[in-house]
């Protein structure tokens, strides 16, 4: 805790230091504290009830942000994001990193944008807009696990609109002697936005290093869509992750499908559900399905009343990469308060 108090100090310090410079720098985040109880969570049949320490409905963290004009359509900006867990105060890392969530800086222009640093990658980007619960509730959907990789180090991203086309493209470096490729991931992703439809698809290779001296191929797909009617909004996708593992291991897929539907009943009410379903190549008789349903209510513009419940079901209740415990189904209800600032 005292290592996170004093990074923060020292940054400020820093940002003060510079005000000379005319500094927009903004500080924003989420704090979001709930409590969730969860039936069959151990293989004796238990029933757990615990506090979501990092944040269900949102994750808990801290941005410090800046955009200055450089005049001629030119805009320089960075983020710096970090992490925190609210019941102890702590890092949500164990490695004690400040700014693990994201740390990048860029530049903006009618040619688009293009950043350098940690930062989101393309398929996370993407989903975002075809998960129907835009990636809230994060612990409990499992679509962060199976995209390639929510975040990227050594990133580096361009973004460009053209008309109704989105393209993104990036580079992740692996920075490894001798091989450009060894531990590099790229990504490329298009959208196209017709009226109130938006579809598109990504596609992210990357190079993981397993043990010490082998790197194995990963190759991730997307593809989704979203439509808005009123106060309606449908929305879903299909992604497919394959790990190239040495033979005589066979390669391991991971499908994911998803789609629900979100309702702005009033202004101050939001109504929720989805469907999302989990296969693995090894475990080809077994899948998990989760089904999960979330109302929220704002009491302000900046904090949230919400309530959620959630079923998983396995198909073919033995231990395996899908089912930790064995067990047949889960049940699980979540309550909590969320605020901006």
């Amino acid at each position: 805790m005292k290592k996170f108090a004093h990074s923060f100090v020292l940054l400020a310090s820093v940002l003060g230091s510079s005000a000379y410079a005319q500094s927009n720098v903004v500080i924003y985040g989420d704090v979001d504290g709930g409590i969730r109880t969860q039936t069959n969570a151990n293989a004796a049949g238990g029933t757990k009830v615990f506090m979501g320490s990092n944040g269900f409905y949102n994750s808990n963290k801290l941005d410090f942000a800046d955009r200055e004009d450089l005049g001629g359509g030119l805009e320089a900006h960075f983020l710096l994001e970090s992490g925190f867990n609210l019941a102890t105060g702590a890092y949500d890392n164990t490695t004690g990193t400040p700014f693990q969530r994201q740390s990048y800086m860029g530049l903006k222009g009618s040619f688009g944008s293009i950043d350098f640093g940690r930062q989101y990658t393309i398929s996370h980007d993407f989903i975002l807009e075809y998960d129907p619960f835009g990636f809230r509730y994060t612990p409990l959907i499992p679509l962060t696990q199976a995209s390639s990789g929510t975040r990227f180090s050594n990133d580096a991203k361009y973004v460009g609109k053209f008309g109704p086309i989105k393209l993104e493209l990036e580079n992740s470096f692996g920075e490894t002697a001798g091989s450009f490729n060894n531990g590099s991931a790229r990504g490329i992703g298009l959208q196209y936005y017709i009226g109130d439809l938006t579809i598109g698809a990504s596609y992210n290779r990357r190079s993981i290093l397993v043990g010490t001296t082998s790197y194995f191929n990963e190759n991730y797909y997307l593809v989704g869509a979203a439509y808005n009617i009123g106060s309606l909004k449908i929305s879903g996708g299909y992604m497919s992750d394959t790990l190239n593992n040495k033979a005589p291991a066979p390669d391991q897929v991971t499908h994911n499908t998803f789609g629900g539907v979100s309702w702005n009943i009033t202004e101050l009410m939001n109504l929720t559900g989805g469907y999302y379903q989990t296969r693995v190549s090894t475990d080809k008789a077994r899948r998990k399905g989760l089904a999960i349903i979330g109302l929220d209510y704002s009491l302000s513009k900046r904090t949230k009343l919400y309530i959620e419940f959630d079923n998983t079901q396995y198909r073919n209740a033995v231990v395996s990469t899908l089912n930790a415990f064995g067990v047949s189904d889960q049940n699980a209800f979540t309550f909590g308060v969320n605020s901006r600032f």
